[in-house]
């Protein structure tokens, strides 16, 4: 997130300096900030107030340029002008040393309503769109006058958004909007800010005016993007907790979201592991395989996790062949991740693949032997080579060894659930449960070790399990530093 919201539109704070004169030789921009007598009029005040040493007279210049500019408006035969000149008066009213966002009326300058409030912000912006929409190519030259304010109180959220201050973060974000408000990089602020809030509904919203606002501007690329991919994943996880029509909804715009993202980044590895999800989830099994082909073609593209994600969803599509070809390509990254040898056991043995099951189960256990289902697959493992054999002495081998295994994961005590177990940063975290399957009281220790990339340990960890009545469970929840830790095993418990 830091690299999207890095600001690439701050601007120089000298602003007022550079009126009227510099910013005027804009290619065909021209605005005559000359006549009538109420443009000439106001074109004097305000390069009064900035040439102005006396700090007094400063709002006095300001509040008579706005009265000549707005109390009788009709009669301005100059809407290009007009306009201009109460940007730049807005302009030096919020540069004044302890200037606030909103002012009383008759304090800014104005004659009808006077002691109603009036958000100096909202009035810049507004001033600006229109002259904007008026006279496109003066955009750059009027675009200043919003941009120091909006860039100024932009970078406010981010930095409260990074200090972890939610509520002052959407703050700045909000205003930020209000004088910018086609800028989409307050929006991106307000849909992170939202997500940590939990507010994924209005975390959504932020999402969908990121991308209607970026357009097809290049410099919000990447927010965009980030949004597409980011709206995608929340809908896809909606419509798998949804049914009949709201989730194939959730499908049909993650799915929209994905291959648009797709067709300004054809083959991103995030955006098209989503895809296949997608796909999968919508029964487009045709489709899932057009995603996975780009996937078993090169997948040294890809991480281990986004090749994990795409084999659990060709096994899901009944493509088992390209899910062992993923599986197997993504455990050349990650060889002893526990998820990836339990789905990969699981297809193989659909599949009556015993030759490649056997090693696949054998680590599955040495990662995970108080998991009593991992027993259950090597059982499964026994009976697949019992039934393929002809001997009839090996035969009965392969039997009692299938039935040894089944007892065995019926006597698995205590018994370990993993449910989590990920990288988070630099650290690798791990949470599940342990249940004493016994009768009697039980203690026990969990060695875990975390592994590298080639199986190396790169760091430990002892948790403490118990006393543990018998029939009881109870959880746990271990976070280590270990910036090289992608897997984990531990010790078998008895």
């Amino acid at each position: 997130m830091k690299a999207l919201l890095r600001d690439r539109y701050i601007l120089g704070t000298s602003l007022v300096a550079l009126l009227p004169s510099a910013l005027f030789a804009q290619g065909a921009c021209k605005i005559n900030d000359s006549s009538p007598f109420q443009i000439n009029g106001a074109k004097q005040y305000v390069t009064m107030a900035a040439n102005s040493r006396k700090a007094d007279e400063i709002p006095k210049h300001l509040k008579n340029s706005i009265k000549v500019l707005t109390e009788n408006p009709e009669k301005i035969n100059n809407e290009a002008g007009r306009l201009d000149l109460l940007a730049r008066t807005y302009v030096q009213w919020l540069k004044r040393d302890g200037a606030t966002y909103v002012m009383s009326r008759g304090d800014v300058g104005f004659t009808t309503n006077p002691t109603g409030p009036h958000n100096l912000l909202l009035a810049l912006d507004s001033a600006v769109v229109s002259l904007e929409r008026m006279m496109p190519d003066c955009n750059t030259r009027v675009r200043p006058y919003r941009d120091q304010f909006s860039n100024d109180i932009y970078n406010k959220s981010v930095a409260a958004m990074t200090a972890d201050q939610n509520d002052s973060s959407v703050y700045y974000a909000k205003l930020a909007l209000q004088i910018g408000s086609s800028d989409p990089r307050p929006w991106n602020v307000l849909s992170a800010v939202y997500q940590k809030m939990g507010k994924v509904d209005s975390a959504m919203i932020a999402m969908e005016k990121v991308i209607s606002l970026a357009g097809t501007d290049s410099l919000y690329k990447k927010v965009k993007q980030q949004s597409r991919y980011n709206l995608a994943v929340i809908s896809l996880t909606t419509a798998e907790q949804s049914k009949g029509a709201e989730k194939d909804q959730q499908i049909l715009k993650a799915r929209g979201l994905l291959e648009a993202y797709l067709k300004d980044a054809p083959g991103e590895a995030s955006a098209t592991q989503a895809l296949g999800r997608a796909m999968r989830l919508a029964g487009d099994t045709a489709a899932v395989a057009s995603v996975f082909a780009e996937m078993l073609k090169a997948p040294e593209k890809f991480t281990a996790d986004q090749l994990f994600e795409s084999a659990s969803s060709a096994a899901a599509s009944a493509h088992d062949a390209d899910a062992v070809t993923l599986f197997n390509a993504g455990l050349k990254k990650n060889p002893f991740h526990r998820l990836a040898l339990l789905n990969l056991s699981n297809v193989l043995f659909q599949m009556k693949d015993a030759e490649r099951m056997g090693p696949v189960v054998r680590r599955l256990t040495e990662v995970d032997p108080n998991f009593d289902r991992g027993w259950r697959l090597v059982a499964g493992f026994w009976q697949l080579r019992a039934r393929a054999e002809t001997d009839a002495a090996k035969k009965k081998l392969f039997n009692d060894s299938t039935l040894y295994y089944l007892d065995r994961q019926a006597k698995t005590n205590p018994r370990v659930e993993v449910s989590l177990a990920a990288k988070t940063g630099a650290s690798y975290q791990l949470q599940g449960s342990v249940s004493n399957e016994g009768q009697t009281s039980g203690t026990w220790t969990l060695k875990f070790e975390l592994l590298d990339e080639t199986g190396a340990v790169v760091g430990t960890r002892d948790v403490p399990i118990g006393p543990l009545d018998g029939g009881a469970s109870m959880t746990f929840s271990v976070k280590v530093d270990s910036p090289k830790a992608v897997a984990y095993r531990y010790a078998p418990v008895k």
